[in-house]
């Protein structure tokens, strides 16, 4: 079965439309409904299928997750992002990869060729980079980042694709030249 990395972002714009009560409504981007509806559907589509979540046994990945959707009182319930993520492995339909990961100013930065870091400046990114790059060696075929609102992600996805790393990204390309300041 296909496996994909699932950015943090596209779980915040999910959770910010899946209800009004979410404590995203007003963080996640993008903020226009209609583009969160999209990325909604994007994971709305992967919970139902038979994919695979990719999550580091680190646990980097997750401990993302849930440090940017915290349970919420007002809805009595997990936001939809970490939802989705419970399913998965309620299903055992995630795929756990090996990354190695360095404590650097309390962080937990996953490590990287010299020549990757140098492209993925965002040391938050680096995971995502380093599972996708895993995957293959342990489970069958390639795993895309998926994204929503990651214009950090649309600048040097060409650079990574050099690397074995590929993209899905959810909104229109038009979203994300205007984004970027290039249209």
């Amino acid at each position: 079965m296909p496996a994909q990395l699932i950015d943090t972002n596209v779980m915040l714009a999910a959770s910010a439309i899946y209800n009004d009560l979410s404590n995203l409504v007003t963080e996640a981007s993008p903020v226009d409904t209609t583009l969160r509806q999209i990325i909604f559907e994007a994971l709305k589509s992967f919970e139902e299928a038979e994919d695979f979540l990719v999550l580091d046994e680190e646990g980097t990945i997750r401990d993302e997750y849930e440090r940017n959707m915290p349970f919420n009182s007002a809805m009595h319930s997990q936001e939809y992002g970490l939802l989705v993520l419970q399913h998965k492995l309620d299903f055992d339909r995630v795929n756990f990869v090996t990354i190695e990961v360095i404590e650097a100013n309390g962080e937990r930065i996953a490590k990287l060729t010299p020549e990757l870091e140098a492209i993925v400046t965002d040391r938050e990114d680096r995971k995502w980079i380093a599972c996708a790059q895993a995957h293959p060696i342990l489970h069958t075929g390639p795993a895309p980042i998926v994204y929503g609102a990651e214009s950090d992600w649309f600048v040097i996805q060409d650079k990574l694709a050099a690397h074995g790393v590929s993209f899905r990204r959810l909104l229109p390309d038009a979203w994300y030249v205007e984004k970027c300041g290039n249209g």
